[in-house]
Protein backbone atom coordinates (compact mmCIF):
# COMPACT_ATOMS: atom_id res chain seq x y z
CA UNK A 1 0.00 0.00 0.00
CA UNK A 2 2.75 2.31 1.08
CA UNK A 3 4.69 1.67 -2.37
CA UNK A 4 1.66 2.62 -4.44
CA UNK A 5 0.41 5.78 -2.71
CA UNK A 6 4.22 6.77 -2.76
CA UNK A 7 3.98 6.07 -7.01
CA UNK A 8 0.67 7.50 -7.27
CA UNK A 9 2.63 10.66 -5.88
CA UNK A 10 5.56 10.76 -8.12
CA UNK A 11 2.77 10.68 -11.11
CA UNK A 12 0.78 13.37 -9.51
CA UNK A 13 4.06 15.66 -9.60
CA UNK A 14 5.05 14.90 -12.87
CA UNK A 15 1.74 15.36 -14.03
CA UNK A 16 1.93 19.01 -12.43
CA UNK A 17 5.21 19.66 -13.65
CA UNK A 18 3.90 18.89 -17.12
CA UNK A 19 1.05 21.02 -16.70
CA UNK A 20 3.66 23.85 -15.61
CA UNK A 21 5.75 23.54 -18.07
CA UNK A 22 2.79 24.00 -20.88
CA UNK A 23 1.11 26.56 -19.18
CA UNK A 24 4.61 28.62 -19.22
CA UNK A 25 4.98 27.37 -23.12
CA UNK A 26 1.61 29.34 -24.07
CA UNK A 27 1.40 32.68 -23.51
CA UNK A 28 -1.70 34.62 -23.19
CA UNK A 29 -3.14 36.08 -26.58
CA UNK A 30 -3.78 39.63 -26.13
CA UNK A 31 -4.79 40.22 -29.61
CA UNK A 32 -6.12 37.87 -32.21
CA UNK A 33 -3.08 36.14 -34.11
CA UNK A 34 -3.47 37.42 -38.28
CA UNK A 35 -1.20 34.57 -39.70
CA UNK A 36 -3.92 32.34 -40.21
CA UNK A 37 -6.98 34.01 -41.27
CA UNK A 38 -8.84 36.63 -39.26
CA UNK A 39 -12.02 38.42 -40.27
CA UNK A 40 -13.91 40.90 -37.41
CA UNK A 41 -16.97 41.68 -38.18
CA UNK A 42 -16.55 45.28 -40.00
CA UNK A 43 -14.09 43.63 -42.17
CA UNK A 44 -17.53 41.07 -43.70
CA UNK A 45 -20.51 43.00 -42.91
CA UNK A 46 -22.18 44.25 -45.93
CA UNK A 47 -20.33 41.76 -48.54
CA UNK A 48 -22.36 40.56 -51.49
CA UNK A 49 -23.37 36.61 -50.99
CA UNK A 50 -22.05 35.76 -47.82
CA UNK A 51 -25.05 34.69 -45.41
CA UNK A 52 -24.90 34.69 -41.97
CA UNK A 53 -26.86 32.39 -39.40
CA UNK A 54 -28.71 30.35 -41.42
CA UNK A 55 -30.84 27.76 -39.59
CA UNK A 56 -33.13 25.02 -41.09
CA UNK A 57 -33.83 21.17 -39.62
CA UNK A 58 -30.96 21.53 -36.64
CA UNK A 59 -28.63 22.39 -39.12
CA UNK A 60 -26.84 25.54 -38.00
CA UNK A 61 -24.56 27.24 -40.26
CA UNK A 62 -22.91 30.84 -39.22
CA UNK A 63 -21.70 31.29 -42.08
CA UNK A 64 -21.75 30.26 -45.50
CA UNK A 65 -19.86 31.99 -48.22
CA UNK A 66 -20.30 30.75 -51.75
CA UNK A 67 -17.88 30.60 -54.55
CA UNK A 68 -17.86 33.15 -57.24
CA UNK A 69 -15.86 34.26 -60.61
CA UNK A 70 -14.74 37.30 -61.02
CA UNK A 71 -16.83 39.71 -63.86
CA UNK A 72 -14.51 41.21 -66.52
CA UNK A 73 -15.22 45.40 -66.67
CA UNK A 74 -17.20 46.35 -69.35
CA UNK A 75 -15.66 46.22 -73.11
CA UNK A 76 -14.80 49.41 -74.86
CA UNK A 77 -16.12 50.26 -78.30
CA UNK A 78 -13.92 49.58 -81.52
CA UNK A 79 -12.46 53.31 -81.62
CA UNK A 80 -12.43 53.67 -78.11
CA UNK A 81 -9.82 51.03 -77.71
CA UNK A 82 -7.47 52.66 -79.51
CA UNK A 83 -7.06 55.16 -77.20
CA UNK A 84 -7.94 53.76 -73.41
CA UNK A 85 -6.50 51.31 -71.04
CA UNK A 86 -8.86 49.37 -69.13
CA UNK A 87 -7.42 47.94 -65.49
CA UNK A 88 -8.64 44.44 -65.06
CA UNK A 89 -8.70 45.69 -61.41
CA UNK A 90 -12.16 47.67 -60.18
CA UNK A 91 -9.46 49.01 -57.63
CA UNK A 92 -7.52 51.17 -60.55
CA UNK A 93 -9.17 53.40 -63.08
CA UNK A 94 -8.86 53.38 -67.00
CA UNK A 95 -6.34 55.71 -68.53
CA UNK A 96 -6.75 57.57 -71.51
CA UNK A 97 -3.73 57.83 -73.73
CA UNK A 98 -2.55 61.56 -74.93
CA UNK A 99 -1.55 60.30 -78.40
CA UNK A 100 -1.39 56.76 -80.32
CA UNK A 101 1.00 55.55 -83.12
CA UNK A 102 -0.79 56.16 -86.96
CA UNK A 103 0.44 53.32 -88.84
CA UNK A 104 0.58 52.71 -92.38
CA UNK A 105 0.96 48.94 -92.99
CA UNK A 106 3.51 48.25 -90.52
CA UNK A 107 5.04 51.28 -90.78
CA UNK A 108 4.69 53.76 -88.38
CA UNK A 109 4.43 57.31 -90.21
CA UNK A 110 3.47 59.93 -87.15
CA UNK A 111 1.36 60.34 -84.33
CA UNK A 112 -2.26 61.44 -83.90
CA UNK A 113 -2.85 63.50 -80.51
CA UNK A 114 -6.25 63.35 -78.38
CA UNK A 115 -6.82 67.12 -79.28
CA UNK A 116 -7.51 66.24 -82.66
CA UNK A 117 -10.36 63.96 -81.15
CA UNK A 118 -12.43 65.80 -79.00
CA UNK A 119 -15.13 63.11 -79.44
CA UNK A 120 -12.70 60.59 -77.81
CA UNK A 121 -12.47 62.53 -74.59
CA UNK A 122 -16.56 62.39 -74.57
CA UNK A 123 -16.98 58.76 -75.42
CA UNK A 124 -14.23 58.08 -72.39
CA UNK A 125 -15.87 60.11 -69.92
CA UNK A 126 -19.17 58.52 -70.66
CA UNK A 127 -17.58 55.11 -70.38
CA UNK A 128 -16.08 55.98 -66.71
CA UNK A 129 -18.75 57.19 -65.75
CA UNK A 130 -22.14 54.83 -66.89
CA UNK A 131 -20.10 52.13 -67.35
CA UNK A 132 -16.67 51.45 -65.33
CA UNK A 133 -18.02 52.65 -62.10
CA UNK A 134 -21.04 51.48 -61.36
CA UNK A 135 -19.36 47.99 -62.87
CA UNK A 136 -16.40 48.86 -60.17
CA UNK A 137 -18.19 49.85 -57.32
CA UNK A 138 -20.13 46.88 -57.75
CA UNK A 139 -17.11 44.59 -58.30
CA UNK A 140 -15.08 46.12 -55.33
CA UNK A 141 -16.74 44.32 -52.78
CA UNK A 142 -17.28 41.02 -54.70
CA UNK A 143 -13.59 40.97 -55.07
CA UNK A 144 -13.10 40.96 -51.17
CA UNK A 145 -15.95 37.72 -50.99
CA UNK A 146 -13.97 36.28 -53.33
CA UNK A 147 -10.02 37.23 -51.45
CA UNK A 148 -11.87 35.70 -48.18
CA UNK A 149 -13.35 32.61 -49.79
CA UNK A 150 -10.13 31.92 -51.41
CA UNK A 151 -8.78 32.23 -47.50
CA UNK A 152 -10.97 30.24 -46.01
CA UNK A 153 -10.82 27.49 -48.94
CA UNK A 154 -7.21 27.39 -48.30
CA UNK A 155 -7.33 27.28 -44.63
CA UNK A 156 -10.05 24.68 -44.74
CA UNK A 157 -7.64 22.44 -46.79
CA UNK A 158 -4.81 23.06 -44.62
CA UNK A 159 -6.74 21.69 -41.22
CA UNK A 160 -8.04 18.98 -43.49
CA UNK A 161 -4.42 17.69 -44.52
CA UNK A 162 -3.31 18.78 -41.60
CA UNK A 163 0.31 18.18 -40.43
CA UNK A 164 0.84 17.59 -36.64
CA UNK A 165 3.60 21.01 -37.24
CA UNK A 166 0.72 23.08 -37.05
CA UNK A 167 -2.62 21.99 -35.85
CA UNK A 168 -5.38 24.69 -36.55
CA UNK A 169 -8.17 25.47 -35.25
CA UNK A 170 -11.03 28.27 -36.74
CA UNK A 171 -12.69 29.46 -34.09
CA UNK A 172 -15.30 32.46 -33.60
CA UNK A 173 -15.22 34.59 -31.02
CA UNK A 174 -17.63 36.89 -29.11
CA UNK A 175 -17.36 40.00 -27.53
CA UNK A 176 -14.10 41.75 -28.44
CA UNK A 177 -12.63 43.65 -26.12
CA UNK A 178 -10.29 46.37 -26.38
CA UNK A 179 -8.01 47.57 -22.96
CA UNK A 180 -4.83 49.59 -22.38
CA UNK A 181 -4.87 48.81 -18.67
CA UNK A 182 -2.88 51.55 -16.87
CA UNK A 183 0.72 50.62 -16.03
CA UNK A 184 -0.39 47.24 -18.05
CA UNK A 185 2.36 47.10 -21.15
CA UNK A 186 0.29 45.06 -23.99
CA UNK A 187 -2.58 46.46 -25.20
CA UNK A 188 -5.63 44.28 -25.07
CA UNK A 189 -7.90 43.59 -28.29
CA UNK A 190 -9.34 40.12 -28.01
CA UNK A 191 -12.97 38.35 -27.69
CA UNK A 192 -13.94 37.06 -24.68
CA UNK A 193 -16.13 33.89 -25.33
CA UNK A 194 -14.58 31.48 -27.92
CA UNK A 195 -16.71 29.02 -29.68
CA UNK A 196 -14.84 26.03 -31.71
CA UNK A 197 -15.69 25.88 -35.23
CA UNK A 198 -15.50 23.63 -38.09
CA UNK A 199 -14.89 24.25 -41.95
CA UNK A 200 -16.83 22.29 -44.86
CA UNK A 201 -16.81 22.25 -48.79
CA UNK A 202 -20.44 21.84 -50.01
CA UNK A 203 -19.04 19.23 -52.77
CA UNK A 204 -22.24 19.85 -54.37
CA UNK A 205 -21.99 24.21 -55.09
CA UNK A 206 -18.41 24.60 -53.52
CA UNK A 207 -19.82 26.73 -50.80
CA UNK A 208 -18.35 27.05 -47.80
CA UNK A 209 -19.90 26.47 -45.04
CA UNK A 210 -18.97 27.53 -41.40
CA UNK A 211 -20.86 25.73 -38.19
CA UNK A 212 -19.92 25.87 -34.66
CA UNK A 213 -18.80 22.72 -33.35
CA UNK A 214 -20.34 20.34 -30.90
CA UNK A 215 -17.86 21.38 -28.10
CA UNK A 216 -19.02 24.31 -25.11
CA UNK A 217 -17.63 27.59 -25.65
CA UNK A 218 -14.49 28.83 -23.63
CA UNK A 219 -14.38 32.15 -21.53
CA UNK A 220 -11.02 33.35 -22.93
CA UNK A 221 -9.70 34.95 -19.32
CA UNK A 222 -5.56 34.31 -20.08
CA UNK A 223 -4.84 37.69 -20.36
CA UNK A 224 -6.82 39.06 -17.33
CA UNK A 225 -4.96 36.48 -14.88
CA UNK A 226 -1.54 37.92 -16.54
CA UNK A 227 -3.06 41.52 -15.63
CA UNK A 228 -3.54 39.79 -12.11
CA UNK A 229 -7.43 41.14 -11.58
CA UNK A 230 -9.15 39.83 -8.85
CA UNK A 231 -12.34 39.67 -10.55
CA UNK A 232 -11.47 36.42 -12.78
CA UNK A 233 -12.62 34.01 -9.99
CA UNK A 234 -15.65 35.24 -9.69
CA UNK A 235 -16.33 36.21 -13.51
CA UNK A 236 -15.23 32.27 -14.32
CA UNK A 237 -17.73 31.16 -11.46
CA UNK A 238 -20.41 33.08 -13.25
CA UNK A 239 -19.51 31.45 -16.86
CA UNK A 240 -19.62 28.19 -14.80
CA UNK A 241 -23.22 28.35 -13.70
CA UNK A 242 -23.97 29.92 -17.03
CA UNK A 243 -23.45 26.82 -18.50
CA UNK A 244 -24.70 24.38 -16.57
CA UNK A 245 -28.14 26.06 -16.92
CA UNK A 246 -26.95 25.50 -20.76
CA UNK A 247 -30.31 26.99 -21.58
CA UNK A 248 -28.59 28.46 -24.86
CA UNK A 249 -26.01 27.57 -27.42
CA UNK A 250 -23.74 30.92 -27.55
CA UNK A 251 -24.78 32.39 -30.92
CA UNK A 252 -22.97 35.68 -32.29
CA UNK A 253 -25.98 37.11 -33.76
CA UNK A 254 -28.63 36.55 -30.86
CA UNK A 255 -27.34 38.97 -28.35
CA UNK A 256 -29.97 37.49 -25.72
CA UNK A 257 -27.16 34.17 -26.10
CA UNK A 258 -24.45 36.15 -24.52
CA UNK A 259 -24.83 39.69 -23.41
CA UNK A 260 -25.15 38.49 -19.83
CA UNK A 261 -21.93 37.00 -19.75
CA UNK A 262 -20.16 40.23 -21.18
CA UNK A 263 -22.24 42.52 -18.92
CA UNK A 264 -20.56 40.77 -16.37
CA UNK A 265 -17.39 40.39 -17.43
CA UNK A 266 -17.46 44.30 -17.25
CA UNK A 267 -18.45 44.16 -13.62
CA UNK A 268 -15.97 42.18 -12.73
CA UNK A 269 -12.78 42.69 -14.46
CA UNK A 270 -12.75 46.98 -14.68
CA UNK A 271 -14.70 49.13 -12.24
CA UNK A 272 -14.48 51.92 -14.66
CA UNK A 273 -15.26 49.75 -17.73
CA UNK A 274 -18.32 49.31 -20.08
CA UNK A 275 -20.21 47.35 -22.38
CA UNK A 276 -20.49 48.91 -25.74
CA UNK A 277 -23.47 47.83 -28.31
CA UNK A 278 -22.64 48.00 -31.79
CA UNK A 279 -25.39 48.27 -33.87
CA UNK A 280 -24.59 49.91 -37.69
CA UNK A 281 -21.53 50.64 -37.28
CA UNK A 282 -19.67 47.68 -35.86
CA UNK A 283 -16.11 49.23 -36.20
CA UNK A 284 -14.28 48.21 -32.91
CA UNK A 285 -14.05 51.78 -30.49
CA UNK A 286 -10.18 53.04 -29.86
CA UNK A 287 -8.46 51.35 -27.16
CA UNK A 288 -8.61 53.27 -23.96
CA UNK A 289 -7.30 53.11 -20.14
CA UNK A 290 -10.98 51.85 -19.80
CA UNK A 291 -12.08 48.03 -20.88
CA UNK A 292 -14.45 48.48 -23.01
CA UNK A 293 -16.38 44.93 -24.10
CA UNK A 294 -18.06 45.02 -27.64
CA UNK A 295 -20.97 42.92 -29.20
CA UNK A 296 -19.58 42.38 -31.46
CA UNK A 297 -17.23 39.17 -32.99
CA UNK A 298 -14.32 37.70 -34.87
CA UNK A 299 -13.90 34.95 -36.54
CA UNK A 300 -10.18 33.96 -36.81
CA UNK A 301 -7.54 30.29 -37.06
CA UNK A 302 -5.26 29.99 -34.76
CA UNK A 303 -3.30 27.02 -33.06
CA UNK A 304 -5.56 24.58 -31.64
CA UNK A 305 -5.07 25.77 -27.78
CA UNK A 306 -3.14 24.06 -25.33
CA UNK A 307 -6.77 24.10 -23.37
CA UNK A 308 -7.47 20.60 -24.49
CA UNK A 309 -4.40 19.06 -23.36
CA UNK A 310 -4.27 20.58 -20.02
CA UNK A 311 -7.68 18.93 -19.44
CA UNK A 312 -6.27 15.89 -20.54
CA UNK A 313 -3.94 16.03 -17.77
CA UNK A 314 -6.54 17.26 -15.15
CA UNK A 315 -8.30 13.93 -16.02
CA UNK A 316 -5.32 11.89 -15.39
CA UNK A 317 -4.37 13.78 -11.97
CA UNK A 318 -7.98 13.53 -10.77
CA UNK A 319 -8.31 8.97 -11.97
CA UNK A 320 -4.14 8.80 -9.98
Amino acid sequence: GARMTHAASLVLDLLTYIEQVEKLKTKPAFSVPTEYFVAFQSDLKGLPELQFNLQSAGDDIWLLVPRLQEIPPPPLDARLSLWATVPKSPAKTPELRQEIPILDGSTHTGVDTLQAHPDIQDRFDWYVENQWNPWASAELPRRESIKRYNQLFALQQAIASEGVDTPLELVWGIGVATWKKDGFGIPLRHPLIVQACEITLNEANFDLEIRPREVEPRLETDSYVDMELSGVRPLEAFWKSFLTTGVHRVNPFEGSTFEGVLKAAVGHLDPNGSYEFLSDDVTLPPTSDRLKITNSWVLYARKRSSGIFLEDIKRLKSNV
